[in-house]
This record gives C-alpha cells, sequence and structure tokens, in this order.
C-alpha cells in the first residue's frame, strides 16, 4: 500500500475507531456507584483512585513517549487499547484495595498514556500538507467525537437500568468493547515517513534518544503560544475531570434512582456529540475568546451548582438546577475538546506532534491530580455541594488571571507570533 492509501485508509477508519476507542463505553454513568457500592470504596477513596490515575500517567509519560518512538504510533496504539482491556478485566476480577486502586490505575494510565499520545498523532500524519489541512484534520476529529457521543449515549441510557439487574453486566460489556476498539487499532498502517523516522529513531543512543526529548521539551515550553495553552489545558481538563465524579456524588446526594444515572449520562453525551459537530460554529462565533467563554461557562456552573443545591429549596429544583448545569457542561465539552485538539495542532509536525500531545497528557494528568487530591479532601470534610461551590470559585479567579496572560500569546494572526512560536511548524 502506498503513501497516499495508508493516509485515506487511516482518515476513514479513524472516526469509527474513536467512536469505539475513545473513551471507555458502559462505563461512567456507573463506575462510581460500582466502585462505592459494589467494591465497598468511599467517595473519597474513589476519588484517590483517580489521583493515583493522574500520578501513574505522569510517572510513566516519557517511558511511553520512548515506545511509541521505538516501536511506531500504530503499534503503541494497539499496545495500549490491549493494557485499557487488561484494566477493565482487574476491575472485574479484583477485590483488593490494591487490585482496585494501585493496579487497575496503572495498567489503565500506561494504556491511556498511549492512546492520547498516538491517536490524534495518527490522524495528524494522514492529512496532506495544505491550507485546509486544519480544517480537515478539525472536521475528521469532530466527526469522530460525535460517533462517540452518540455511541456512548446510546449505552449510557442503558447503564442503569443494566446495572440494577446485575452490577457486573454494564463492566463486562466495556471489556467488550475495549477488546473491539483493540481488533480496530489493527486495521491503522505507520504512514511511511515515519516509518522511516522509525529507523533513525533506532539507530540513535539511549541517552541520545532522551537528550532528543529534553530539547524537544524545552523548545516546546519555550513557546509563549503552546506555554499558554498547555497552562489552560492543564486547569480545564482538571475541572473537568472531576466533573464527571462529583456529577454522580451530587446525584447520589440529592436521591437520583440509579436506573436513572445512565440516562443522565446518556442525555449529557447527546449534547456533548451534537455540539461537537459544531465545534466551527463556536470557533467563528468566539473567534479568539472561544476559550474564555468555555472556562466562564463550567466554573459559574459548579458554582451555581453548589449555591442551589446548598439552599434546598426542594428535590424537584435541586434535580432541575443539576440537570441545567450538567446540560450546560454538555454544550461546551463536545467543541472543547475538538478545537483544543486543532489549536495544539496548528503549529507542528508529523516528526514532533506525539511529544507535544504526550506534554499536554502530562501537564493535563497533573492538574487532574493535584485537583482530585484536593477535591477528595473536601469531600471527607464537607458535602458535594460545598465542594462544587469551592472548586468553583476557585477556577473562575484562576481563568480570570489565565485568560488575561494568553490575551497577548494565544489567538493572534501567524504573522504576529515570535520565532519560538513557530519553531515545529511544518517546513
Amino acid at each position: 500500500m502506498d503513501e497516499q492509501m495508508i493516509k485515506k485508509n487511516n482518515m476513514k477508519l479513524y472516526p469509527i475507531y474513536k467512536m469505539f476507542a475513545w473513551d471507555l463505553l458502559f462505563y461512567y454513568a456507573i463506575i462510581f456507584l460500582f466502585q462505592t457500592q459494589v467494591k465497598g470504596l468511599s467517595p473519597a477513596l474513589v476519588l484517590l483512585g483517580d489521583s493515583f490515575y493522574a500520578i501513574f500517567r505522569v510517572a510513566f509519560q516519557i517511558f511511553c513517549i520512548n515506545i511509541v518512538d521505538s516501536f511506531g504510533k500504530q503499534k503503541a496504539l494497539l499496545l495500549g487499547n490491549i493494557l485499557v482491556s487488561t484494566s477493565i478485566l482487574i476491575l472485574l476480577l479484583g477485590n483488593s484495595f490494591f487490585t482496585l486502586i494501585i493496579l487497575v490505575n496503572i495498567i489503565q494510565a500506561i494504556g491511556f498514556n498511549f492512546k492520547a499520545s498516538c491517536e490524534p498523532a495518527i490522524l495528524s500524519d494522514s492529512i496532506p500538507q495544505s491550507s485546509s489541512s486544519s480544517k480537515l484534520y478539525s472536521k475528521i476529529e469532530g466527526k469522530g467525537n460525535s460517533f462517540y457521543y452518540i455511541f456512548d449515549a446510546i449505552s449510557s441510557a442503558s447503564t442503569g437500568f443494566l446495572y440494577v439487574v446485575n452490577p457486573y453486566i454494564p463492566i463486562i460489556i466495556c471489556f467488550i468493547f475495549c477488546l473491539v476498539s483493540t481488533i480496530i487499532s489493527l486495521a491503522f498502517n505507520e504512514p511511511i515517513d515515519d516509518l522511516k523516522n522509525k529507523q533513525k529513531q533506532k539507530s540513535v543512543g539511549f541517552i541520545s534518544y532522551y537528550k532528543d526529548i529534553l530539547k524537544t521539551f524545552k523548545q516546546i515550553i519555550r513557546s509563549s503560544r503552546l506555554k499558554a495553552l498547555l497552562i489552560f489545558s492543564l486547569c480545564f481538563w482538571a475541572i473537568l475531570s472531576v466533573f464527571t465524579t462529583l456529577r454522580s456524588s451530587i446525584l447520589v446526594d440529592i436521591g437520583v434512582p440509579e436506573q436513572y444515572f445512565g440516562i443522565i449520562v446518556a442525555c449529557y453525551q447527546v449534547i456533548a456529540s451534537i455540539s461537537s459537530r459544531k465545534q466551527q460554529w463556536f470557533h467563528n462565533r468566539f473567534r479568539n475568546r472561544a476559550l474564555t467563554f468555555f472556562a466562564f461557562v463550567i466554573s459559574l456552573s459548579f458554582i451555581f451548582t453548589g449555591l442551589l443545591v446548598v439552599c434546598n429549596i426542594s428535590y424537584t429544583v435541586s434535580l432541575s438546577i443539576v440537570l441545567l448545569t450538567i446540560t450546560l457542561i454538555g454544550i461546551i465539552k463536545g467543541p472543547y475538546l475538538t478545537l483544543i485538539q486543532k489549536y495544539f495542532n496548528s503549529f507542528s509536525n508529523h516528526e514532533v506532534n506525539t511529544k507535544i500531545f504526550a506534554v499536554k497528557s502530562l501537564l493535563e494528568n497533573l492538574g487532574r491530580l493535584a485537583l482530585s487530591l484536593f477535591a477528595s479532601f473536601l469531600l471527607s470534610i464537607t458535602t458535594t455541594a460545598y465542594t462544587y461551590i469551592i472548586i468553583g470559585f476557585m477556577f473562575f479567579i484562576i481563568f480570570i488571571f489565565l485568560l488575561n496572560y494568553m490575551k497577548t500569546r494565544v489567538g493572534l494572526r501567524p504573522d504576529k507570533y515570535p520565532k519560538e512560536d513557530l519553531i515545529f511548524d511544518e517546513k
């Protein structure tokens, strides 16, 4: 298969792959209930587990980059899906604190490290370089995201009812779809240019390789544009990640029956799917203020949710407010995840994009780690509603200072960027 056919095959396959493999299906709607009710963990321990996951993502990041560069993106992606499948199997079978908190999270962390570095890079490498490359990238990425949200919505709608029948059923189905993702990842092909780069990588020594990684990391950090985007991505991913657990916790606190958890998550994913398809509209509508809009919507949603639940007006009002804020966060989640990948991809090339996405993943998980530990501490001393309020106010202030810092560094015309910001531009 020639280079052009390889790239066409990858672009055609990518949205289908992402529909099954972007994240865990039949999982998030009930994992909080599964861990607390079936496995006997407390809400604070569940968030502690999220912290361990983030620690392992950070600890193994450079090791994973080495594997990707040594063996290629397709093989590393396959390995990542195998490891994620293994982690779900251990979750099904394990009962001890070690297996549920340490072993599951360490294997899943390494697997998702590979996936986070390889998935966007494989798509980026497969898109022909032209003036419309960025639009084509966001179109395919958005299509894949939308497919996933729709499929996840369908699965989530039934997850709560399946959980009531037998809590192990959703996790077993999740494991099956992890295996499907693994099989699909076999169909990707490494672009010929990447194979040549891999051969070059094998010819250099171990010490030289790590010196090259550190040099690249330093170049990434010296780019004021990338640095600003990385800090924003760290903060936004942290609050978006902790929202997944806090969403379930507050639904439990206000007394929502377990079988409706899946329906709520399904609606959330449908909304994210629709808004993901509209990512270009968000970009055109807000331009360089899109990230500002996303930041204030999510932080104010946290504050608003916490305050209304604390007031404890009535079950109906509390549920309505929680559902409204879940809807708002779903609206911004879809386009954010597509646009942020597009922004990072704008000034990179195929030789360095895995490292840029790896640094992004590394910092996002540092943020997730810090916020998960903080949220776990808050849940151990106060209610979920007050945790929402504290985190919302904290990030509202952080985003004000951060967005002011980004004003002169992100969203400029290409000719306005300093040379440090164009060092990874495709020649």
